[in-house]
Order: C-alpha cells, then structure tokens, then sequence
C-alpha cells in the first residue's frame, strides 16, 4: 500500500517493504520499493537517474525529487523546481554512538533522548538534501529548527522542516521556503 501526504509543501509517497521484500537482502529491497512508488508517480516507465552530484531525478519530470529509505520503508518526495529533502528512519542505536558527527555542542544539549536524536538525524539529512551544498558540516554548517519553529536557514535560504510519525518511523520534509506552494 502506498500512503501520500504533504509536509512542507512536499507530495510525499511512502510504502512499506511487502513481505517479499522484507525477505530480500535490504538494497534489493529498497530498489523494489523506490520501483513501486516511482510507477505509483510517473508509470511503468519512469526512469530514475542521478546528477553529478548524486541527487535523483526522474527523466522528463519537471519537478524537484527526493528519496529516502530505511529498514522497513521508502518515501519519494515531489516539490516544485527548487531543490527538497524527505529522510525516513526508524530508530536505531547508532544515533547515540554518532551523535557529536551531526550535532552542534548546543544541539547536543537540546537532543538527548532517543526519540529526540532520531528527530535531529531526519532533520539534517533532509536539510543536507534540500541545501545540496556538497562539504557541508552537518554538525555546525547544517542548523536545526528552535523548538516549536519550523523555520531554519542555511547559506541564505530558509527552510520549513516538517516532521511525521509513520507507524515506527520518523519522516521528515524540508523545503525552501520561497518556494512553498
């Protein structure tokens, strides 16, 4: 089943893995999943390719894309011409163990618990997307929303990050703010 919503003026698709898929090794996985949604947007015959840079587009689609997966899901986001960033996770330990590489000394002090860390990784991997600013320091170049805002800039661009819970897991939606519908 394929679950469209919007967050920051994003279409997003985001499916679970079937049950076939959740017994195939998980890059097999993800692509079926990426597969589905991308028919689901374009048809049967959308072509995804990625820039120089890394970033996806589907061929001969005027809108900006984002994709993101984790163990259990994928999500393709759809703005319009401006650059976006989705990120879907689940909670993991890991967050705990890498924290310092992706928050500032001051948002270490704000994100302390799990569920907290999982928000912040969404929010900068979506971020870091949507900036596309290769090199960019995640933990001091890339700033986190205050509490309660929605609003963060980065490099002269403002960005409203939304986030969702999706059963187990966190999505999150980045998108310049000039270019909100």
């Amino acid at each position: 089943m394929i679950e469209r919503l919007q967050l920051a003026g994003i279409d997003i698709y985001v499916t679970a893995f079937t049950h076939d898929e959740l017994a195939t090794p998980q890059a097999e996985a993800q692509k079926s999943a990426v597969r589905r949604l991308l028919t689901a947007i374009e048809g049967g015959e959308a072509q995804l390719c990625h820039r120089d840079d890394g970033s996806p587009y589907i061929a001969g689609f005027s809108r900006e894309i984002s994709i993101s997966h984790c163990k259990g899901y994928a999500a393709i986001g759809i703005g319009n011409t401006a650059r976006i960033g989705i990120d879907i996770e689940t909670p993991r330990a890991t967050l705990r163990r890498v924290t310092r590489k992706f928050l500032s000394e001051e948002e270490q002090k704000q994100f302390t618990d799990d569920e907290a860390l999982l928000t912040a990784w969404t929010m900068k991997e979506a971020l870091y997307k949507a900036a596309g600013i290769a090199g960019i320091d995640f933990a001091n170049g890339i700033k986190l929303p205050q509490p309660g805002n929605f609003m963060t800039e980065i490099a002269g661009t403002v960005y409203r990050v939304e986030s969702v819970t999706i059963a187990n897991a966190l999505l999150t939606a980045a998108n310049p703010y000039s270019f909100m519908p």
